[in-house]
């Protein structure tokens, strides 16, 4: 099972269920360090900071400036605080200023699911420029759709969904390198135009156990607006994620 070029750093707490996430994330692909206390999260940051591409942190433990934590886990980090996620309870308002204060970026507030752990880990990990990053994130999505080739139509669910392209959820997909016919409703316009199929996963297919049986497409030609309400949408669901 391939993984991330770089690790994640899972702080846990007593009154948190990070370590079992950090657990779930190794299955799904994703490399964990895991440390049950600052200290050892700070000594592992250190130690291994060359590898680390992004930190998870309870909001559970002291996060203010006076408490340092944040400041010594980042210190030798490449992209600093923006490698961190703070997840758990959302703070109330002080302590949300004191957060940005700090320059911390990513958030992720109860309740959530694995898949947008997964998804804002990968953001925050992720070092490429703005636009390469918003490009090849992933947005977790339960969209219904029909997609068509030719004439043949297959019900799906966009799993997963980019400016670049998607996972399409479905049975017996569609075979890679098939060009399919395109309609993704979006909050703010439909998302309409060809796309190819570069991959088709069923269950006699090797890959990750946690994707469904389906296919993964590029677009290859969206109609006039398509393009824009997608970038609308990835970016309105990225800020979901961003203190």
């Amino acid at each position: 099972m391939p993984g991330y070029e770089r690790y994640a750093l899972i702080l846990d707490a007593e009154t948190t269920p990070l370590g079992q996430a950090a657990m779930r994330l190794v299955e799904l692909g994703v490399d964990v360090l895991y440390a049950k206390d600052p200290d050892e999260a700070v000594l592992l940051a250190r130690q291994e900071s060359a590898r680390l591409g992004g930190v998870l942190i309870p909001t559970s433990l002291d996060l203010g400036p006076g408490a340092g934590l944040l400041r010594r886990l980042c210190s030798g980090l490449d992209a600093g605080h923006g490698s961190l996620v703070v997840a758990g309870v959302e703070p109330e308002a002080e302590a949300l200023a004191d957060l940005q204060r700090q320059a911390v970026q990513w958030c992720l507030w109860e309740p959530y699911d694995e898949r947008e752990l997964r998804f804002v880990l990968t953001a925050a990990m992720s070092l490429e420029h703005e636009h390469d990053r918003r490009k090849h994130l992933r947005l977790p999505t339960a969209i219904e759709t029909t997609v068509f080739m030719g004439r043949h139509p297959k019900p799906c669910v966009v799993h997963d969904l980019s400016v670049a392209g998607a996972y399409l959820a479905a049975p017996d997909p569609f075979l890679t390198g098939s060009i399919l016919s395109i309609d993704i409703a979006l909050p703010d316009g439909g998302v309409l135009g060809k796309a190819r199929v570069v991959r088709d996963k069923t269950s006699e297919v090797e890959g990750r156990g946690d994707v469904p049986d389906g296919m993964g497409i590029v677009f290859t030609s969206l109609a006039p607006g398509s393009e824009e309400h997608l970038h609308d949408f990835v970016n309105s669901s990225i800020r979901r994620f961003r203190l």
